[in-house]
Order: structure tokens, then C-alpha cells, then sequence
């Protein structure tokens, strides 16, 4: 494969890290978005160790300034994007009579508002190169409701409805626009759960999901992928 850029938030640590280590494997440029620059640049130092160019830039893509200067200034660093993985999220659990909405605003402008915003910023540059793709990295709760879940689960289920939109809005461009959503991961967030960790997905087969998408061939695009452990948790 040709050298590429690549565009990865929430790149800091899991599975964003295990994403960035796998397109690094794939010799693409990467441009890394992370709140903790010393986990940033970390991931980054083990991705050049593969032989490619990363760029790192620590902030919090809640920070409408930030987020909405992040596009133009990747694009000023690499000139273009061929791929953009909006993987950045997080989550807070409570019924929704309980719910501190000041928290609830937060985990909805991560999840939902950052994917709009900043998929909306690159798809124009996508369009004039008729080639690129986006993957959403969502969840299996964007298909499922659960106790004290509200807010989560409206979230994955607005990126699954977004991202099928989205690709039927430049699908004729040629560009991919894929929801990739895996059950119970083994992360740093899934730990102080009462679950057996053993039997999560490890943030390699989310890498191996987003793999998948970007060989497949021109002819067609996986635009959802569900990703379930073999043994429940």
C-alpha cells in the first residue's frame, strides 16, 4: 500500500492506540488527537518506531475552539486526509430522572457532536479527491437500550444513524463510510466493570474491523460491522 494519512481521535491509549499501531502497520501518515499528551505521545513514538510520520496534537475535542480549528490545521500539516477515524468517546451511567445533564451534554458533544463536526469539515476535501474514508467507531448499545444507559445508548444510536447517512451522502464519490461497533472491549473504561475481562474484544479486533473495511474493494462498503466477544463477559 501507497503512503496514506490517516486522522485518528481519541488515539491516546486502547483502541485508538491499537488503530493507530495498525495503519502505522499499514504505512499510513497518522495525525493522532488525544486529551493526554503524554499517552499521545507515547502511541506516537511506537508508531514511528514502524517506519512512518506522526503528528500528535493534545486537547479536548468538547473545546468547540479546538475542534473547530483541528481540521484546518491538519490539513495546513499533511495536505490531505485520506482516512478519518472518529473514535474519541465516553460515557456516564445513570436513569435519566437522575441524570446530571451538565455530564450528559458532554458525553453527547463527544460522541455525536465532534463525529458531525469534524466529519463535515473533511468530507468536502474527500469529495474533490472522489476517494477516502470514514469509520465511526460506535458501539453495540447503538442498537440495544439497557438500565441507566440513556445517554450512551442515544449517542451510538445517533453516530449508526448519522454514518448510514453519510454514506449515502458521498457514496457516490467513492468514498467509504463505515459504523463499526464492537460489544464489550477490553479497555480502561471496561475494567471497573463487574465483567470477566478475559472474555472482552481486545482493541486488535477493533484494528482488525477497521482493516477490513478500508481492503475492501471499490465495488462495495462494509457500512456496518458488529463485533460480538465469542463468550459473554
Amino acid at each position: 500500500m501507497g503512503e496514506e494519512n490517516a486522522l485518528i481521535t481519541g488515539a491516546s491509549r486502547g483502541i485508538g492506540k491499537a488503530i493507530a499501531l495498525r495503519l502505522a502497520r499499514l504505512n499510513y501518515s497518522l495525525f493522532l488527537i488525544g486529551r493526554d499528551n503524554d499517552e499521545l505521545t507515547s502511541t506516537a513514538q511506537e508508531c514511528e518506531e514502524l517506519g512512518v510520520s506522526v503528528l500528535v496534537k493534545a486537547g479536548d475535542l468538547t473545546d468547540h475552539s479546538f475542534r473547530e480549528s483541528l481540521i484546518p490545521f491538519v490539513l495546513d500539516s499533511l495536505g490531505f486526509i485520506d482516512v478519518l477515524i472518529n473514535n474519541a468517546g465516553s460515557s456516564d451511567s445513570a436513569p435519566v430522572q437522575e441524570a446530571d445533564l451538565v455530564s450528559w451534554d458532554k458525553v453527547l458533544d463527544l460522541n455525536v457532536r465532534t463525529v458531525l463536526h469534524l466529519s463535515r469539515s473533511i468530507l468536502p476535501h474527500m469529495m474533490e479527491r472522489r476517494k477516502g474514508a470514514v469509520i465511526n467507531i460506535s458501539s453495540i448499545q447503538g442498537r440495544a437500550v439497557v438500565p441507566k444507559g440513556g445517554i450512551y445508548c442515544a449517542t451510538k444510536h445517533a453516530v449508526n444513524g448519522l454514518t448510514g447517512c453519510m454514506f449515502e451522502d458521498v457514496r457516490e464519490y467513492g468514498i467509504k463510510v463505515s459504523s463499526i461497533m464492537p460489544g464489550y472491549v477490553e479497555t480502561r473504561m471496561t475494567r471497573a466493570l463487574e465483567k470477566v475481562t478475559e472474555n472482552m474484544l481486545s482493541p486488535d479486533d477493533v484494528s482488525d474491523a477497521v482493516e477490513y473495511v478500508l481492503a475492501s474493494s471499490p465495488r462495495c462498503c462494509p457500512t456496518e460491522v458488529v463485533l460480538r466477544p465469542q463468550r459473554a463477559p
